[in-house]
């Protein structure tokens, strides 16, 4: 695998950020920036032999630090939301910056200039997160690891280190569209998720608590099924998302890299598997895309349903469950979890 790098653009604090490009030796690239370590392009050879992007984004730096829907971002340091913007360690109660109407979703680290540099044919971009930033405690030292097999996978790999107790819960945000980004739909493409239950949200898409089946429902992506499909269905947790936005609960539990999703578009013949550490995967298929005042690559606009998302996580609002998997970092441990996204072609 090869990588190289270029300067993308400067911030409006006048930050450069370069964009690193990791090749392996089928000719698949991956594109990445400093600024919230988005995943920009990824190129993946179709059934005709041609390369696809599929993943969503924009083709400047200001649109990317500007733009609503942290489209291929790392984000942290909770990845999706806490209700209230609160949470409690011990005897002390944290109070968040809300960004999400009362409740705090995703972070600053999405909008953080990371440093890169090319170790072993990888990509590593850190950060050290002060304490206090945002209301969260403790200085938390960030590594976002990125790197690409001959097997045509791109692995995502987040470590990160606290001197407090604090939590910690990342993901990508990448929006992907298998049949290219050109393609103004997602929802015939087919999806398997590895789950037999998802997390009940209310209004604020906050998990209620409860633990929902999902076998005869429209979340029922044990078998493969198109992505749309269901939508339709008077389901009133579909109808308070315009879609899905829910946290799917893995059969694998919580220990070791294990298959947590797959995706196929008949359009180009390309499959994408996800695998992951985490306990939870959150499908989000683009429901409010439409409307930015930035336009994507090309300069053609988002629309809704445009791309999904699989958002590899801990639960939305476990500092609200002490039942969910718990997401406390103390300062003698290491947090560490890893995501793979791999890509198969028809034929090949």
């Amino acid at each position: 695998m090869s990588v190289t790098s270029t300067l993308f653009g400067r911030t409006q604090n006048g930050e450069d950020v370069y964009s690193y490009t990791l090749e392996n030796s089928n000719g698949m690239r991956v594109c990445i920036i400093e600024y919230g370590c988005a995943v920009t392009n990824i190129f993946v050879k179709n059934k005709k032999g041609e390369f696809s992007d599929v993943v969503l984004g924009y083709d400047n730096l200001e649109a990317y630090e500007n733009a609503s829907g942290c489209l291929g971002k790392f984000v942290g340091r909770y990845a999706n939301r806490i209700e209230n913007s609160t949470f409690t360690i011990g005897d002390t109660t944290y109070n968040l910056t809300p960004n999400n109407g009362k409740n705090h979703l995703h972070g600053v680290l999405m909008s953080t200039v990371f440093k890169g540099s090319v170790e072993d044919d990888k990509l590593v971009l850190t950060y050290k997160s002060p304490d206090g930033e945002e209301g969260f405690p403790g200085n938390l030292d960030v590594t976002v690891t990125y790197s690409l097999t001959d097997t045509n996978a791109i692995v995502m790999d987040y470590t990160a280190t606290t001197d407090k107790p604090t939590i910690v819960n990342f993901t990508n945000h990448s929006y992907f569209n298998l049949d290219g980004v050109g393609s103004q739909s997602v929802l015939k493409q087919t999806l398997q998720i590895e789950a037999e239950a998802y997390c009940e949200g209310n209004a604020e898409t906050c998990p209620t608590g409860n633990i929902l089946p999902v076998k005869g429902t429209a979340f029922d992506f044990s078998t493969p099924k198109a992505i749309g499909r269901d939508l339709d269905m008077d389901d009133p947790q579909i109808k308070m998302a315009n879609g899905y936005d829910h946290n799917f609960i893995l059969d694998k539990g919580i220990n070791g890299l294990a298959l947590a999703a797959t995706v196929r578009s008949a359009k180009t013949g390309i499959t994408m598997e996800t695998y992951t550490t985490q306990p939870g995967v959150q499908l989000y298929t683009g429901n409010f895309l439409a409307g930015s005042e930035y336009a994507g690559k090309d300069g053609k606009p988002h629309v809704n349903y445009q791309g999904f998302c699989l958002e590899t996580q801990h639960y939305p609002c476990t500092p609200s469950h002490p039942e969910f998997p718990s997401v406390l970092l103390m300062p003698d441990e290491e947090y560490h979890e890893t995501t793979g996204y791999k890509f198969i072609t028809d034929g090949e």
